[in-house]
This record gives C-alpha cells, structure tokens and sequence, in this order.
C-alpha cells in the first residue's frame, strides 16, 4: 500500500473511530474492545525497530503506552517470528478441541487402572506415551473435567 492510500484508509479509520469511539488522555482516538489499525500497528513496530523507546511512540502517535507494549510483546513473540505479521489477532472464535476421542479414551484407561492418579499425572503421561505433544496435550483443568 503507497503513502497516499495509506493515508486516505487512515483517515477513513479515523473517521470511523471518532464515531464510533472515544478520545484518550493523549488525544488519540480509539474504539474500546477493537484492534488498532494496521496502518497504526506497523508504525508501532517500525519505530520501535528503529530504536525510539514506547513511551516517545506512544507520545507521538498518541496511542496509550500500555497499547504500545502490547503490540511490542506481541511483536517479540513467535507469531510475528513464524509469519512476519504485526496485525491483531482473531477476536472471539473458538480453540481447536484437543479432548480428541484417542485422547479422551487413554485418559479412560488411566483413570480406570488408577482411580487415584492425578490429572497433571495423567497429562505427563499422555506426553510420555506420543498420545499428544506438547502443542496439543490438554489442560489440567480439562482432565478433570
């Protein structure tokens, strides 16, 4: 997207959120609950990229310093790292279930050999055993469900 388009799309953002949201102490416009433009996201970044501290880009695009911390933690973590992206993440929606029918009867079986064995227990097994890795091995709190 070149300059003139970003800026026409900034404006319309803008537009939108003096409507439709509020002004912060530093005379920024924002809409509780919504994401920061794309356009305003990526600014973050570059600035930060470019050595200004959080506190001056939050000063100087008039956007809250813990909104600006935010995007920089989110910057620094692995979603940024595994796709380049800078935009926000998916508001509501659901996470992928991961109490699979093999998962769901192994923990059965545990429960059924050893009636008394803890849930956190039952997970360390479940890893043990291949029956899930570590990106998709369910909660404590959903064992014991």
């Amino acid at each position: 997207m070149d300059l003139t388009t970003a800026y026409r799309y900034n404006q319309n953002m803008m537009e939108y959120y003096t409507c439709h949201g509020g002004v912060n102490q530093l005379g920024g416009v924002f809409v509780n609950g919504r994401p920061l433009p794309d356009v305003v996201r990526q600014r973050i970044v570059e600035l930060a990229h470019n050595g200004v501290r959080p506190c001056d880009i939050s000063r100087q695009l008039r956007v809250s310093h813990g909104c600006v911390s935010k995007i920089l933690s989110s910057f620094t973590d692995f979603r940024y790292y595994e796709t380049g992206s800078f935009k926000a993440g998916v508001i509501g929606g659901s996470k992928p279930k991961v109490a699979t029918p093999p998962v769901v009867d192994a923990i059965a079986n545990y429960k059924r050999e050893n009636p008394t064995m803890f849930a956190w227990e039952i997970r360390d097994r479940l890893l043990a055993e291949g029956i899930c890795s570590q990106d998709n091995v369910p909660s404590v709190s959903s064992i014991n469900r």
